[in-house]
């Protein structure tokens, strides 16, 4: 992406709206965009929407959701906030400066992604994305937060602290390894399966293949600031179906899938649970488990 006075605007823009509503509201908007965008690629052959919009300025995670969490994070930093809230929109704080925070957040997702892909390898081996959402939340706890990048707990030893307790925890319905591999390899089957199926009617349908699912995941936590219980899959569809693409193989996809579902709960042990802001546990996941799938593609295919 070539920056511009306009995209560096936009992405300001962006990550402002997104701390105005809520980090979970711009992902799940983000999600709805990706299936527009999707379809716009299958109906049109156009990648304008899902490039600039459901991934890009608008609604980017990099932009919107990293913006929003650095947004929050400022706040909880004065007072006004808890800084893992990830539900609550920051504009019933009234607080102009709140917002800039997350407007000058969402530059530095465009920033750091843009950099990331000059990088022929970055772009095709990695999730430049999940990395930026990753470095964002990092600087974000390192200036904001007062629990150092991996939390406080009063836990002795790495058993102990990647212990969960009612109070110290992620999504406790889906914490334990059985849960969590079996959502990985039934998820992560579904959305190999899907763009393995979508790209081999068209090899140019890949990009619109590889994030269709993901879309699907981001819409279905709309309904995680409920008392309804949904699972987080994101991270296990995103992978799972940049590696079934990668080997063209569904099974391997779903293996993927499983890995990368267990990477994440062990993300969020490590960054989340005993912090005061929220470090996305799968968004590590993406960002970790990507290369790994698409570097041993590249070896043995």
């Amino acid at each position: 992406m070539n920056l511009t006075l306009e995209s560096i605007a936009a992405a300001a823009a962006g990550g402002l709206f997104a701390a105005a509503v809520g980090a979970l509201a711009a992902f799940v908007l983000c999600g709805l965009m990706i299936l527009v965008g999707v379809g716009a690629v299958i109906g049109a052959g156009n990648p304008w929407f899902l490039e600039h919009v459901a991934l890009g300025e608008w609604f980017g995670p990099h932009i919107a959701f990293a913006g929003a969490i650095a947004a929050v994070a400022y706040a909880a930093r004065r007072g006004k906030a808890d800084g893992r809230d990830i539900v609550s929109g920051m504009v019933g704080l009234a607080d102009p400066l709140t917002l800039v925070v997350g407007a000058v957040f969402g530059v530095f997702g465009l920033v750091v992604q843009s950099a990331l892909n000059t990088s022929d390898w970055m772009l095709t081996h990695t999730n430049t994305t999940a990395i930026t959402v990753v470095a964002s939340a990092v600087v974000v706890r390192l200036i904001f937060g007062r629990t150092g990048l991996f939390g406080r707990t009063d836990a002795a030893g790495l058993y102990a602290r990647l212990r969960t307790t009612e109070q110290a925890a992620w999504l406790r319905w889906q914490e334990t390894p059985m849960m969590a591999g079996l959502l990985g390899l039934g998820v992560g089957f579904l959305a190999s399966w899907s763009a393995v199926a979508l790209a081999g009617t068209d090899p140019s349908l890949a990009v619109a293949a590889g994030v269709l699912a993901f879309g699907v995941s981001a819409v279905s936590l709309t309904f995680l600031a409920t008392p309804v219980a949904v699972p987080a899959t994101h991270h296990i569809t995103s992978v799972a179906a940049a590696a079934g693409l990668a080997f063209s193989s569904v099974w391997i996809g779903a293996v993927a899938g499983l890995l990368t579902a267990l990477v994440g709960e062990t993300a969020s042990r490590l960054f989340l649970i005993h912090g005061d802001t929220h470090i996305d546990p799968p968004a590590v996941a993406i960002a970790a488990m990507t290369p790994i799938a698409l570097t041993t593609a590249a070896m043995l295919t």
